[in-house]
């Protein structure tokens, strides 16, 4: 009898701090996240209020307290703070006709034709969300010194271009005068110069966003409008040429371009990197995965559900979410990954596709940014369901939790090794978002809606009390 009341009392005191918690988003203002931001526009605003269901959590808000996530995140903060900016930033100086202030990386990041200058993108954006999660001044720091950096090397360019790829100038160049010549990783001789770009669009997005910092803003704003003039003077089969190339996610940083200054011109521009001939299937709905590349197309859906949330495009929403839903439920493994030498397969057969080079990392970091956006319209448990089965299995699976080097694959099969990377010297894609992926563990933790609270991870942080608290 007395274990029963005691087991009764231990309920009416969980109701009683739910209820607490319940109550406290009746009276808070809506928290701003960093998925989700205060549109400019008012229109915006009131329309993406309209679509969210739920919004995350900021990742400011919540702090891990310890388990294997912590750990992982600690690891990747200390990395972090041993790289040079420096270092990263050498080849930017040296394209505008600066002295380089040390001795650059290699690697990918190297010289030649490599996709240089993204680290310094991926960089960017990595201590400013470990900045947003630790509170640790040190990433700012970092973070508004590449800002000031890359604000020298841009006003030297003089008319807003900002890139370290050797022959970016001359290739962009002929671009804009209509000379394309394309592959699936070959832009006029370039190594996917746009997918490299767009790793700079999103740090100084990052920096605004998460640290503050203006100038970041004031930099973007500019790097934009140089590549509205590129592109100005081309016809859409032009375009469309062009998109044959990876672009990575520049449709999604132009409209958060558009969200954070209201200038519809980015949003306009935006819409230019719609690649029609993988999308329109997609909007039919018919899997025309086989045979393509995975990380060159899911950061295209990701952009199309961030646009559809500041549009209302309802072709956005159907697009994205049946590529989630066919990546998700028939072309993935486990584990979460997918994808055999970064390719994907026939939709429901995978027995033959799990031995060898399985499940690239770059494409679960991508994969996990569409579960977060999807789940915000949808507050359903089949997102957070790949949300945790592909955070616990392979981003927490790509990072060795003795010395944090990362993986590039995260392989299923038989007698396969974890390709961990040379982390000072490789400077993969999957470097580059491992540095973000590791910053990211408290995001996703918790949603919330008027008076509605889901709790979609068990981990172990300290959200809950603030929430409370608020």
């Amino acid at each position: 009898m007395k274990m029963r009341e005691k087991s009764n009392s231990l309920i009416l005191a969980g109701v009683f701090i739910f209820m607490l918690i319940i109550l406290s988003f009746w009276w808070k203002k809506q928290a701003v996240a960093q998925t989700f931001v205060q549109p400019a526009d008012p229109q915006v605003k009131g329309l993406q209020e309209k679509l969210l269901r739920a919004r995350p959590l900021p990742l400011k808000d919540v702090r891990l307290t310890g388990g294997p996530l912590l750990r992982a995140q600690y690891l990747t903060s200390q990395y972090l703070l041993q790289l040079e900016p420096d270092r990263m930033l050498a080849y930017y100086r040296q394209r505008a006709g600066l002295q380089p202030k040390a001795k650059p990386y290699g690697g990918w990041d190297g010289p030649g034709r490599n996709l240089t200058g993204h680290i310094a993108g991926h960089y960017l954006s990595a201590v400013s969300l470990m900045w947003a999660a630790t509170g640790d001044a040190r990433f700012k720091e970092r973070a508004d010194y590449i800002v000031k950096e890359l604000k020298e090397i841009q006003d030297k360019h003089g008319d807003g271009y900002l890139s370290a790829l050797e022959g970016g100038r001359e290739c962009f160049e002929a671009l804009a005068q209509g000379e394309i010549r394309t592959a699936s990783f070959d832009l006029n001789g370039l190594w996917a110069p746009w997918y490299t770009l767009h790793k700079t669009f999103a740090g100084l997005r990052d920096a605004y966003r998460l640290t503050g910092n203006k100038l970041a803003l004031e930099i973007e704003t500019k790097f934009a409008a140089w590549a509205e003039k590129i592109l100005s003077k081309l016809n859409a089969a032009q375009v469309q040429k062009m998109l044959n190339t990876e672009f990575g996610g520049m449709n999604e940083v132009l409209v958060d371009l558009f969200v954070d200054t209201g200038d519809r011109r980015w949003l306009e521009l935006s819409s230019k990197f719609e690649h029609r001939v993988f999308v329109e299937p997609l909007k039919r709905h018919q899997d025309n995965l086989a045979g393509k590349h995975g990380n060159m197309q899911i950061p295209k859906m990701a952009g199309a559900a961030n646009r559809y949330l500041h549009t209302g495009n309802p072709d956005d929403l159907m697009a994205s979410n049946f590529f989630w839903n066919r990546v998700a439920k028939h072309h993935s493994y486990a584990t979460g990954g997918h994808g055999l030498n970064e390719y994907f397969g026939e939709p429901d057969q995978l027995s033959q596709r799990v031995d060898g080079r399985t499940a690239e990392s770059c494409n679960i970091y991508n994969m996990l940014k569409l579960t977060r956006i999807l789940f915000s319209f949808w507050p359903s448990a089949h997102y957070a369901d790949f949300l945790e089965r592909a955070l616990f299995n392979h981003v927490l699976g790509s990072i060795d939790p003795e010395d944090g080097r990362t993986c590039y694959m995260v392989p299923v099969g038989r007698a396969v090794q974890h390709e961990y990377q040379d982390m000072f010297r490789s400077f993969t894609c999957c470097v580059g978002s491992g540095m973000e992926n590791h910053a990211l563990h408290g995001l996703g933790i918790y949603y919330e809606s008027g008076n509605k609270l889901w709790i979609n991870l068990f981990k172990d942080h300290s959200g809950l009390c603030q929430l409370i608290g608020r």
